[in-house]
Parts: C-alpha cells; structure tokens; sequence
C-alpha cells in the first residue's frame, strides 16, 4: 500500500486486472482506458447495454462494474444516460427488415419525419445499416413490390392519387401510389382521408376538372386558341400546361382537335402575308 499509494480496495482491483489479463482479449483497463472502450464500442457496434455487452464484451462489462461499483455509474462515468441505453437495442439487418414489416402492418406513416420522432431507434439503426432510410425501405421490399418511380413529395403524391380516384376506379390504383400512401400516411386509406380534408385539393385543379370546363367552353363555342386564353383565363391555361405539358395536349385530352385553333390562327398570318404582298 505504501508502495503503490493505494488504499487496500484500491490495490486489490488493480492486482486483480493485472491477474486476469492473462485471458483471451482481456485488457487490465484503468478509468481512462474503459471509458475510451467503452465508446469506441458504441461507435462501432451502436449498443451498449448490458445484455449486449455480457455477450459479446463480457470483459468491458465486468470491469466496468467493478471500477464504478454498478452499470449504471460506469455509464454515468462515460457520458451516456443510463435510462436511454436501456432503451436502446441493437439492430442488424433482419431485426430492421422486421421492424419495417411490423409498422407496415399497422398502417403507420414510414416516412423519415415520422420515424425519427416516434421510432427513432430503428430508424438510426437503419441508417447505421444501410446509409440512408430509403435504402433501408428499399431493402424491405421485394422486387415485384418496388415502386416503379422514386417516392414523389406528399403534395406530388396526393395529387396523383386524386387524379387516379377521379379517373379510375379506386381498386386500379397502381401499386407505386399505394406504396407511397403507406410511407407517407401508413395506408392508402388514410392517404384518402388526408386528401379529402386538404384544402388545396377541395378548390384545386385536377386534369378531370380541367376537361370538364374545356369541354364545356368549346360547346358554348368559346375561342379556345392559346393567345385568347392567355388574355382571358391565364389560370386555366396555366392549370392546363401544368397537368398536361402543353396547352395543345390539354384540348385533345378534352376531345378537342387542337388543330381547329391552331391551323386557323396560321392560315389568318396567310392571309395578312398574301394581302401584304
């Protein structure tokens, strides 16, 4: 003891690391030294809780408890709460494939937003894992069950399914758009809902509202040639270029020869040019 300066507790701990170094793996830690392990095991592994640890770092567990007196203060020692490494788990591949099937199942959102705040465990898991979120989703999915396009925006999808529900029956919804209403919404049905109370869409655009008012100004024999509409009904032409790509696929959507507009208004120019002549 007094070689050492040591109190007689202390000098036993340390003659007893010195003793079972001999062990495979085993290293005599100091205070220093385990709470350096113990991080770099959090780093690399992702979990440090005592089940883990008894299992696959029995030599870290013991001496933590044995430096600090319990788990609890070794973690304490090392910067982590103790409450939240309880909590935490350790997720390889298959638990995380598990884990996504299981909140698929309950028609929970699996959007990044909502899994970060309510299952935010798994969610880093996967990351960990598979570098990002959507590579974890799309690991969770089978080949005939991928979407056939990257997962559009909430407002791009929402728009989507309603133009699907106004133009097909709802059990022709393609997979793609199902698909995206359970990442966003957990379920196409509450995707459904969600869009029936969106303001935006109630009073909105959609492609089968803008055929229905072409239609009806081309019965009442309405001018339907683009430099009319751009005077006049700037936010139906801006509606229609939107939806469909050009002005000309908007009017032969609604049944329409855009030829009735467009070749007329080239013959007038015709005419002009041949009288300037």
């Amino acid at each position: 003891m007094a070689d050492y300066h040591l109190s007689a507790d202390e000098l036993i701990a340390k003659a007893f690391r010195m003793i079972q170094s001999s062990r495979k793996g085993y290293y005599p830690y100091g205070k220093s030294d385990w709470i350096a392990a113990i991080k770099k095991v959090y780093r690399t592994d992702g979990d440090i809780s005592a089940k883990y640890l008894q299992d696959n770092y029995h030599h870290i567990y013991v001496q933590g408890v044995w430096i600090y007196g319990d788990w609890d203060r070794a973690l304490g020692a090392a910067g982590f709460n103790p409450e939240r490494m309880r909590l935490r788990r350790f997720w390889n591949q298959d638990k995380i494939i598990a884990g996504i099937h299981q909140i698929r199942c309950q028609e929970l959102p699996l959007n990044a937003n909502y899994m970060m705040k309510n299952h935010p465990s798994l969610f880093s898991g996967a990351v960990r894992q598979y570098g990002s979120w959507n590579a974890a989703l799309v690991a969770s999915l089978s080949e005939k069950a991928l979407p056939g396009n990257s997962y559009q925006s909430r407002l791009q999808l929402l728009r989507t399914l309603r133009d699907c529900l106004e133009m097909k029956r709802k059990r022709k919804i393609p997979q793609a758009v199902k698909l995206q209403a359970a990442y966003y919404f957990g379920g196409l049905e509450k995707a459904i809902v969600a869009l029936k109370k969106d303001q935006r869409f109630l009073d909105g655009w959609s492609k089968p509202k803008i055929i229905k008012i072409l239609s009806q100004m081309h019965r009442s024999k309405e001018n339907l040639a683009y430099a009319n509409m751009r005077h006049k009904f700037p936010a139906l032409l801006s509606a229609a270029e939107a939806y469909f790509g050009n002005w000309g696929k908007a009017l032969y959507a609604a049944g329409i020869d855009p030829n009735d507009y467009f070749v007329r208004h080239t013959r007038r120019k015709r005419k002009r040019l041949a009288a300037n002549i």
